[in-house]
């Protein structure tokens, strides 16, 4: 009875931290789009706006992570995974849980000093405002440590699932602790400089391949593999500082703000309707010929991702409207379930595509240049996705029934009027972006912020969806934050053992013509 109190009070705990991070997507929303007026109209920009947003940025994902394992939203590749049950799944899971509380623990131990430090030495931001670093690092330090006793519950809830599963629950459990044991052992024995850099980071580089592809979630298996890589190349004492400065360190980005906003944006747009109006509107110019309604996914899809930028978005977007649909109408399951596959991913070619964001902000590229660059290959793609379909269901017209009702000119065009929202949204965001108004990163906050006041006058947006659309967008941002962070932390590894200058090098000195 005790635990289960506990353990109502931890789940109301993580939905409040959840319900901050949303509060604080919509209010960064809100300042990035005053900003961006006062700035164009009244040529009186707020202060410092970007700094602001910077430390937002990390109350957002952290403090919604704890909420996106409850949820069990990691992502991760289930090609292995999926084919273990009872017993060996329960103790893969709990396997990987064990690794994740002792990586995570190490990051929230860390967290815990500098956030200490900066309330110490009152560290903060240079600017016309004097930002204090302490209460986004402090928050930092709150929502790993929260995620961290979810893995202790979760770990309980496997284990007791364990016991009642097999009567060998012992030897399970002692084989879940195997990886811990195993790192936790080479760790100890082998020393920094022991091993060539290179040839580390080639092994590892391999073994983060293979713990993706038997079904670690991918934030957990690129933080596990980095901080091993890391620890044996630099020792203990540098990876405890990596861990608890990285995570930190390289989210603090302004360019990275676009992300919660473009995810809120699409989600958003399905709340009010926006994105059903759309399909039904593909539906009608494109259901008349061979794969009708696949067609018309692959269409709406590519629409979409116009005004969303987000490929999981989209592709959560897109199932929960094209598959029933197609499912109804008779589609084969798996051309429809490929049709949602291959239309989704379009927003992370069209613009604006967060993955493009995410790229330049990495390799520090031209983030406009790039969301124009992904214009003609996300097109000539979604063609691509069309002729395919269009030849298989020539050759086999049982994949997708054609639709018995036919279509006037006249409702296809008066349909195009349906489609209001989704035109908005693509003119606000990509009419801003190449006019000069603002810049990519805002477009997120303009675009989001038009779509929530289209959908208000619309009458089709409610307080209700208003909120389920924001707790949402910071799960899956929050989400995508953790890949990113621990992709740094790997990345810091696959610095130090050189395997990318090598590669460079070689390339370079290759003996063939530049272009």
């Amino acid at each position: 009875m005790i635990f289960a109190r506990l353990e109502k009070i931890q789940i109301s705990v993580e939905n409040l931290f959840n319900g901050v991070a949303a509060a604080t997507v919509v209010f960064m929303m809100g300042l990035t789009t005053v900003d961006v007026v006062m700035r164009y109209v009244f040529n009186s920009p707020i202060p410092d706006v970007y700094n602001l947003c910077e430390m937002l940025i990390v109350g957002i994902v952290y403090l919604a992570i704890a909420y996106v394992q409850q949820q069990k939203s990691h992502v991760r590749v289930d090609v292995f995974i999926d084919r273990l049950q009872g017993p060996p799944r329960l103790a893969f899971e709990l396997g990987t849980l064990i690794l994740a509380l002792v990586g995570f623990s190490l990051m929230t131990w860390q967290a815990g000093r500098l956030a200490w430090d900066a309330w110490v030495t009152g560290d903060y931001s240079m600017g016309l405002i004097e930002y204090p670093f302490w209460p986004s690092k402090f928050a930092m330090t709150l929502g790993i440590g929260l995620l961290c006793l979810r893995f202790v519950t979760d770990i309980k809830h496997y284990a007791v699932e364990l016991k009642k599963t097999s009567p060998h629950w012992i030897l399970w459990l002692l084989v879940a602790f195997l990886p811990l044991a195993f790192f936790s052992v080479f760790l100890g024995v082998v020393s920094p400089g022991q091993f060539p850099p290179t040839t580390v980071g080639w092994i590892l580089l391999g073994a983060m391949i293979v713990v993706l592809f038997i079904g670690l979630p991918v934030a957990f298996g690129l933080l596990v593999v980095g901080t091993v890589g890391y620890w044996v190349l630099a020792g203990a004492d540098k990876t405890f500082l990596m861990l608890g400065a990285v995570p930190y360190s390289e989210i603090t980005s302004y360019p990275l703000t676009v992300i919660p906003l473009f995810i809120l944006m699409g989600n958003l747009a399905y709340q009010a309707g926006f994105a059903q109006k759309l399909y039904e509107t593909a539906e009608k110019w494109v259901g008349s010929i061979p794969g009708g309604l696949a067609q018309a996914t692959i269409v709406g899809g590519a629409t979409f991702g116009a005004a969303c930028g987000s490929g999981l978005a989209s592709c959560a977007t897109l199932a929960k409207i094209c598959i029933p649909a197609m499912r109804k109408a008779g589609v084969d399951d798996k051309l429809a379930l490929g049709s949602v596959a291959g239309a989704g991913p379009l927003a992370q070619m069209i613009p604006p595509s967060i993955v493009m964001v995410v790229y330049g902000f990495i390799t520090d590229t031209s983030i406009g240049k790039l969301l124009i660059a992904g214009i003609i290959p996300g097109l000539i793609a979604a063609g691509c996705f069309m002729v395919m379909i269009y030849v298989r269901c020539r050759l086999n017209p049982r994949l997708v029934p054609l639709l018995s009702e036919r279509v006037s000119w006249k409702e296809r065009f008066v349909s195009l009027g349906h489609s209001w929202g989704i035109g908005m949204m693509v003119v606000i965001v990509m009419g801003g972006i190449y006019s000069g108004i603002f810049t990519p990163t805002e477009a997120g906050a303009l675009g989001a912020a038009g779509t929530l006041i289209l959908g208000f006058l619309s009458r089709q947006l409610t307080v209700r969806n208003f909120r389920e659309a924001v707790m949402d967008s910071t799960k899956t941002a929050a989400m995508i934050f953790l890949i990113i962070a621990a992709a740094f932390l790997f990345s810091y590894f696959m610095g130090i053992s050189r395997i990318p200058s090598n590669l460079s090098e070689y390339i370079v000195g290759l003996d063939v013509p530049r272009w």
